[in-house]
């Protein structure tokens, strides 16, 4: 079972521990339905902006959550794209910002991946696959078997030149 010794420092964080601890208690995730659908008045940018809400349930904490969301000049959106950006998302609070990475992944299901420092050259790289409030949540109490392992992480060009982290 997780530890919840963990001092959650904004709503989204405490939010997203409360959600992994009922996971791990019950063996269960929470259904949240489908994603939101790409309307035609929609931007792409706001269409993920929207997933990532209803993915991480951040229209269910009782106040506004403010989301910064742009394309990111560094990743592409698909494997091998070149065309295409991806997008970056930005959750700011007082003390800190959690960083997003939307992209496609092999079997074109848009995912999304927490942002972080690499362990060998220090820049900012795809670190964990969030794509539920459960999984940020495993991510912040450590939880979670195999955890650390974004896909992506190997694959992004944000690492420094010769960097070890990344793959061929």
């Amino acid at each position: 079972m997780p530890s919840t010794t963990r001092t959650p420092s904004n709503p989204i964080e405490a939010a997203a521990i409360q959600a992994a601890v009922k996971r791990a208690q019950t063996g269960q995730a929470s259904r949240i339905g489908p994603d939101p659908a790409l309307h035609g008045h929609d931007t792409e940018l706001r269409w993920v902006e929207a997933v990532l809400r209803h993915r991480l349930s951040l229209n269910s904490l009782g106040r506004p959550v403010s989301i910064r969301t742009k394309n990111d000049d560094t990743h592409p959106l698909v494997a091998d794209g070149q065309h295409f950006p991806a997008v970056a998302l930005s959750i700011p609070f007082a003390d800190r910002t959690l960083n997003f990475l939307a992209t496609y992944d092999d079997d074109r299901r848009l995912t999304f991946d927490l942002i972080g420092t690499c362990d060998r050259c220090g820049k900012p790289v795809p670190i964990e696959e969030i794509n539920s409030l459960e999984d940020l949540g495993d991510h912040l109490l450590q939880t979670r078997d195999g955890l650390g392992g974004s896909p992506r992480l190997r694959t992004s060009p944000a690492h420094a030149d010769g960097c070890l982290a990344r793959g061929n």
